[in-house]
């Protein structure tokens, strides 16, 4: 058998569906509920994924933009999962609304950037052929 019969022949890779802003943070709560019931979360590259609840500051993230542009909400130990919960309806009741937005424009920024990036490597990797 061959290596082709075996693995099927070459294609185009398409891309996993990018998540939304909404969908990421939905995500983001439900693995940090998972981590203060104790539970190993580990991110995409395999790596236990930081929690939110820091050196006395609470910090959402959403990929690698801060909910809150950088800034924390303080707490008191052992109250973590009851904030948890909040911010959770807080968020489903569209509270952070204006901060997702924000995010939103954020990645969007981000990707452009990348994008203009991959086309510079892509001309500079042309000339050097």
């Amino acid at each position: 058998m061959g290596f082709f019969d075996e693995f099927g022949t070459p294609s185009d890779i398409k891309p996993n569906k990018k998540l939304d802003t909404k969908e990421m943070l939905t995500n983001g709560i439900r693995d940090q509920l998972a981590l203060l019931n104790g539970e190993e979360v580990l991110n995409n590259k395999g790596e236990t994924i930081r929690s939110w609840f820091r050196d006395g500051r609470f910090m959402p993230t959403v990929g690698i933009f801060g909910l809150f542009d950088g800034k924390a909400l303080s707490f008191k130990k052992g109250g973590e999962k009851a904030m948890l919960e909040k911010f959770q309806k807080a968020f489903e009741s569209g509270e952070f609304d204006k901060f997702v937005k924000a995010v939103d424009i954020k990645r969007e920024e981000n990707t452009a950037k990348l994008l203009e990036a991959r086309k510079k490597i892509g001309t500079t990797s042309k000339k050097l052929k």
